[in-house]
């Protein structure tokens, strides 16, 4: 597996870049068992642990297949920044009042016919956390044709959609507030939710300083517990 397509399967940069959409937010203290509030809803721990430990079950068999080992705080990593940004534009879609389209149900319906080989309780979970860049996109689309047709333009063009959806999405988090648990070591760098090292501690030996990398270190990754790898 390539390192592009792995970074594609596990994580977004950023939350998500999507024609210039950045998800904005910042890394604080959450509440004890909360990874991450958006707005007023919360994505506990627990459900990012879950969902991190059906995803590495889902692309186990190609990781192992390829030879791709990556440690699960990497996993965990993604799929904090993509339930982060599915829970945005689910809150996005019910202010302005609108649904995910075809685009993104084309999306969902592809992935669940890949996860029928998976175990029944990993499905879910995969489907939900690989389809958000999907859901993503098919919510900035609409909101930014809606938010332009409420401003008059009557046949606006896709960069005009694009961008107007993406200034919805970008000062979302700042009015409603986006706060990942520092744990998870992502944090805003020029605007942007990016993998970053957070720990409060400072790395010295080799070993250490590899578990901060922000791109998976197959190397460090096989010296870890088998609880602490995926692969």
């Amino acid at each position: 597996m390539s390192k592009t397509r792995l970074k594609t399967a596990v994580r977004t940069v950023g939350a998500v870049a999507l024609s210039g959409l950045v998800l904005t937010g910042c890394a604080g203290s959450a509440k004890p068992g909360v990874a991450v509030q958006v707005g007023d809803e919360t994505i506990s721990t627990r459900t990012v642990d879950r969902a991190s430990q059906h995803l590495c079950t889902a692309l186990g068999d190609e990781f192992r297949g390829s030879g791709t080992v990556v440690p699960m705080g990497f996993i965990r990593q993604g799929v904090v920044q993509l339930m982060t940004l599915s829970e945005t534009a689910h809150q996005i879609a019910e202010e302005y009042g609108v649904e995910p389209g075809a685009a993104y149900e084309r999306d969902v319906a592809q992935r669940e016919r890949t996860a029928e080989a998976f175990p029944e309780e990993v499905r879910e979970d995969y489907v939900e956390v690989m389809s958000a860049n999907a859901l993503a996109t098919d919510i900035l689309e609409q909101v930014g044709r809606a938010e332009l047709e409420a401003q008059g333009f009557t046949d606006p063009t896709v960069e005009q959609v694009t961008e107007a959806g993406t200034d919805i999405f970008t000062s979302w988090p700042d009015r409603n507030g986006v706060v990942v648990d520092p744990r998870y070591g992502v944090e805003m760098v020029d605007g942007t939710l990016t993998p970053v090292d957070t720990n409060l501690s400072v790395a010295v030996g080799e070993a250490a300083q590899a578990g901060l990398e922000t791109e998976p270190d197959a190397t460090y990754a096989n010296t870890l517990p088998e609880t602490h790898r995926c692969g």
